[in-house]
């Protein structure tokens, strides 16, 4: 008996000892994917000498071309399942026509390559909510379209005066924008639940130029002005105001986050390009520059990082 007990002891030892080592290599393998995530390669809409394309930076500010054959990219937005919407703005001898590409990998068109929607009057910043549906501000007419999966699409919200920048926060309220009108109106952010109810969430200044904004991990909204602050409003000092996060030399014109909590902007550079960049700026605001654009030979525009895996969210 005394053997028998022994041997079953032994036996279920190392049943245990093997579930624990499955465990372990599980959770290394976890580690290794989200340690992969923190270093999450990023995309930038821009130009160069053969025309629109879509740059690929890797975490130590490696550059690739990901994408090519556009005409003039502007913003760019990535869902959760990794595919990449861009803006581009279509042109011949007799009419101009927005389009939004879908690009599920990196190849010239058409192959990869999806005609999302077209016959947008004047795009300016896009957005994707958890569920994937794409949101598109059209800053001449003051309206947001949503556009499901399929591609069909429905007016979000109307009315405004020139919707910019957006950006979703983890509750899934979508947060915009809105130029002032001249001297007539005062700019402001505005909050629409899920249900498209709007709420008033900051006022701006007279001499704000909003752009776009983006959320941290933390929940703090950021917002990028074209006179090259980037404003910070703290959720949970929001009775206080807002505070001066950072600025570029010239003019911030895109936002985004990566993993880590670094946030990367691009300053558009003078009326020349001169200067055009990606700064990183730091949790603490410390600013470096990430990568620059050479004048007249290549832009840098819009930033977007792909998406986490969803075991590190």
């Amino acid at each position: 008996m005394k053997t028998k007990l022994t041997e079953t002891k032994f036996k279920s030892a190392i049943g245990r000892a093997g579930q624990l080592f499955s465990r372990v290599v599980w959770l290394g393998a976890a580690i290794l994917i989200c340690s992969g995530a923190s270093a999450q390669n990023m995309f930038v809409s821009g130009t160069d000498p053969r025309g629109g394309e879509i740059f690929k930076f890797s975490w130590d500010g490696k550059q690739s071309i990901f994408a090519s054959g556009l005409h003039y990219p502007g913003d760019l937005a990535v869902d959760s399942a990794g595919n990449l919407f861009v803006l581009d703005r279509v042109c011949s001898e007799l009419f101009c026509d927005t389009v939004i590409y879908k690009i599920t990998g990196p190849k010239v068109p058409p192959n990869g390559w999806e005609y999302f929607a077209s016959g947008l009057s004047y795009p300016s910043y896009l957005a994707v909510d958890k569920a994937g549906n794409l949101f598109v501000a059209d800053y001449q007419n003051g309206i947001i379209y949503q556009y499901k999966p399929s591609g069909s699409r429905a007016t979000f919200a109307s009315g405004l005066n020139h919707p910019g920048g957006m950006a979703f926060d983890s509750a899934g309220n979508l947060f915009v924008a809105d130029n002032s009108l001249g001297n007539i109106y005062q700019g402001s952010i505005y909050k629409y639940r899920p249900d498209g109810s709007r709420a008033t969430f900051a006022l701006l200044d007279s001499g704000d130029r909003p752009v776009d904004l983006a959320f941290d991990s933390m929940g703090n909204l950021y917002m990028a002005d074209l006179g090259g602050k980037i404003y910070k409003y703290d959720l949970s000092l929001r009775r206080q105001g807002r505070t001066t996060f950072g600025s570029v030399p010239n003019s911030a014109q895109s936002l985004a986050f990566d993993s880590a909590g670094n946030l990367f902007a691009v300053d558009a550079g003078d009326v020349s390009g001169n200067g055009n960049a990606i700064y990183k700026f730091t949790t603490r605001g410390a600013r470096s520059t990430f990568a620059k654009g050479v004048a007249l030979s290549e832009t840098l525009l819009y930033v977007a990082f792909q998406p986490m895996p969803v075991c590190c969210q």
